[in-house]
């Protein structure tokens, strides 16, 4: 996959996420019905997101993540 692919993809994934969490604080402060909507945008946004980096910053990200919860 070529990286200006791989930019968009993480561009649009970090777009999606920052809606979804525009949309929390919606929920938060209204109280408004909408959380089924808010966990398919932050999937679909992860997706897209991990899709878009490179096998080496997963790599390092799973690194980060087990040395936090193996401490």
């Amino acid at each position: 996959m070529n990286k200006e692919i791989r930019g968009l993809l993480m561009f649009l994934g970090a777009i999606g996420l920052a809606y979804a969490a525009l949309l929390l604080l919606v929920v938060v402060f209204t109280g408004a019905k909408i959380m089924k909507t808010v966990v398919i945008i932050t999937t679909i946004s992860t997706m897209l997101f991990t899709t878009g980096i490179t096998p080496q910053v997963k790599a390092r990200m799973k690194q980060q993540v087990q040395a936090i919860f193996t401490k």
